[in-house]
């Protein structure tokens, strides 16, 4: 009997045992799946924390990789080798991609579709040399007929001349203007509007209104390849349409990198200025300023005569009743005169109202030279020679050649006819105002027209 008894408690002792077995069993087959769940989640997270720490090494250390199919150099003396643009029917892998291109479109990629293609340009009908009346190509100043380049013993040496007292006069304390001391993240985005950057051959290009800037936009168009006929890309630069030249959305400039890169932008911005070959074109500050007047202002101009022209004849002449167009006035007689500009420039009121327009805003305030370090810093007075010297140092001058110059006037034959019936008092003013260009790119102090 007890046997039995001891058999049974021995059986049920068994049984219970047992089913904690078969519980713990049920739950670790429970857990199994959360388990997986939970590790399937850690894999995920540290992927991403993994990626995201790769995307910051990148950043950090990208301007110091040097990879060596990167086609872009910082120095005048090792410029980078330039493949031909290619035919129409190149196939895509014909055309020049470089690591920063491959970068961008890493970022665009993750900015969403709205951000990652660039906005092609419409097809436009071909366009010969522009025809001029007598009138307005006396005005431009334009010239046709090919001459040869002013020829100089070393114009290497004279371009360094230009480089050191540019880079001299923004690294002496001594000197100083206004936004020289700000760094280039300190400019404004809006002030980035004359950067034009080329990524198909690296070059960035600062444009400076009446400094031949029409034919060095067509240019860049042509290296660019951001404007077709029909489909297919211009090559001769004189074959672009005028209107579509100076259509802000032809050019791709650095204050549209924010709508394209977001936040890393500027990064992006600062990358291209160290790696890109930068350059701008200047001009006598006086003789740019009489050139201005002369093209918005001695030729009807619809646009200039509305926004300035009636502003200043109200302001400054006691004009109360204006025609209601640039024809009537011219037909009236009635023009703007150079000595009324010159009180609008040296008016502070001017500026309260809006900055200056940028045909006569100082070079300093439109390209920043000590923001950002030119590597060729050309003049209009020695243009065709710059010009070519440049096109050789890019290795495009086998793809196009610079359009026809400016006529060649000095500005001493300019400036003191021009200046004749102005107040001394106004030209010391307006020397003060334009005296950084004047220094940073090595043009004399105009002495005959700031003393009696």
């Amino acid at each position: 009997m007890r046997g039995d008894v001891r058999g049974a408690r021995a059986s049920s002792e068994r049984g219970a045992r047992l089913c904690q077995k078969l519980q713990r069993g049920a739950q670790g087959q429970a857990r199994a799946p959360v388990d997986t769940m939970t590790k399937s989640r850690l894999f995920r997270l540290w992927l991403a924390l993994g990626s995201a720490f790769m995307l910051l090494l990148i950043i950090a250390y990208w301007d110091n990789m040097r990879p060596a199919h990167f086609h872009l150099h910082t120095a005048l003396s090792r410029p980078h080798a330039l493949k031909p643009l290619p035919s129409p029917n190149s196939a895509p892998g014909d055309v020049f991609t470089s690591s920063l291109e491959i970068w961008e479109s890493f970022i665009r990629e993750r900015q969403g579709p709205l951000l990652s293609k660039r906005v092609e340009q419409p097809s436009l009908p071909a366009s010969s040399k522009p025809v001029l009346g007598n009138l307005e190509e006396s005005v431009r100043g334009y010239d046709w007929s090919s001459h040869a380049a002013q020829q100089s013993a070393d114009p290497d040496a004279r371009q360094a001349e230009r480089r050191s007292v540019l880079r001299g006069f923004c690294a002496n304390d001594s000197f100083v203007f206004p936004t020289k001391e700000r760094s280039f993240d300190d400019i404004p985005n809006y002030e980035l509007n004359h950067l034009i950057v080329d990524d198909r051959h690296g070059v960035i290009y600062c444009y400076v209104p009446k400094v031949a800037c029409t034919n060095w936009k067509r240019v860049m168009i042509v290296l660019s390849q951001s404007l077709s006929d029909q489909g297919t890309p211009y090559r001769d630069p004189l074959d672009i349409p005028r209107e579509y030249v100076h259509n802000s959305s032809t050019h791709l400039t650095f204050n549209k990198f924010w709508r394209r890169y977001g936040k890393f932008s500027r990064h992006l911005m600062k990358i291209k200025l160290k790696k890109y070959t930068k350059f701008l074109f200047v001009r006598d500050p006086f003789v740019r300023l009489i050139s201005a007047f002369r093209s918005k202002f001695e030729l009807e101009n619809e646009e200039f005569y509305q926004k300035f022209a009636v502003p200043m004849l109200k302001r400054y002449s006691n004009h109360t009743s204006l025609p209601a167009s640039v024809s009537e006035a011219f037909s009236a007689g009635l023009r703007l005169s150079f000595a009324t500009f010159i009180q609008y420039l040296l008016d502070p009121h001017t500026e309260q109202l809006a900055p200056f327009n940028e045909h006569w805003r100082q070079v300093h305030r439109l390209c920043h030279p000590c923001q950002i370090d030119y590597d060729f810093v050309g003049k209009l007075e020695t243009l065709d020679q710059d010009a070519a010297q440049l096109l050789r140092l890019l290795k495009v001058d086998k793809l196009l050649q610079f359009p026809p110059s400016y006529r060649n006037r000095t500005a001493s034959s300019w400036e003191e006819g021009w200046f004749a019936k102005i107040p001394l008092a106004w030209r010391q003013q307006l020397y003060k105002l334009y005296e950084a260009d004047f220094v940073l790119f090595g043009y004399p102090k105009p002495e005959n027209l700031l003393r009696d």
